[in-house]
């Protein structure tokens, strides 16, 4: 009930942010070189901290439920790597003012909670594909997106920054799940 409670009012949220363009966009200064967040700098900060939140709460599982070491590496370094980039992301939030989500997307929470239902080698395979491939693969073409068209320069900066890290992350994920196929 929580849970519903809690979905109703986040879609509230979206669609007041939608229904009202640059609510939660605030001027940063009068220094040249400095822009005002768009629409499209809020999405990429929010859809990057419920993508950044469904890595480290699959990572954290991958520490419990994986078997092959590999994918435990993996679960450990995605967890520091994405802990930091966390970190960074808060921060230009705060310095917009944007209210970032706590929780990752519905279907990201279900594909979760299928996560924690399997164990060992099946785990491995799901999470290296799932987790590893596909959500760095989503994650790289959003961090691209912001780095090409982000309206605000810390936003830009940051996405800049972060990208290099994605990509290597995609490349390890790709190698670790040639390793755990069946």
């Amino acid at each position: 009930m929580r849970l519903t409670g809690f979905l109703i009012l986040a879609a509230a949220a979206v669609v007041m942010s939608v229904a009202t363009p640059g609510a939660h966009a605030a001027p940063l200064s009068d220094q040249p070189g400095t822009a005002m967040a768009g629409d499209g700098d809020v999405m990429f900060l929010r859809k990057a901290a419920m993508a950044g939140t469904l890595e480290i709460d699959a990572s954290n599982l991958a520490q419990s439920r994986a078997s092959s070491p590999a994918v435990k590496s993996f679960a450990t370094q995605m967890i520091q790597d994405h802990r930091a980039a966390e970190a960074k992301l808060k921060q230009q939030a705060q310095r917009l003012r944007v209210q970032l989500p706590a929780t990752p997307l519905q279907k990201d929470q279900q594909a979760l909670a299928r996560l924690g239902q399997m164990k060992g080698a099946e785990f491995d395979r799901a999470y290296a594909q799932q987790i590893g491939v596909d959500a760095h693969q989503d994650a790289v073409a959003l961090f691209r997106k912001a780095a090409d068209d982000a309206k605000d320069d810390g936003v830009k900066s940051f996405a800049r920054q972060t990208l290099p890290t994605l990509e290597h992350h995609l490349e390890m994920a790709q190698k670790m799940a040639s390793q755990v196929k069946p």
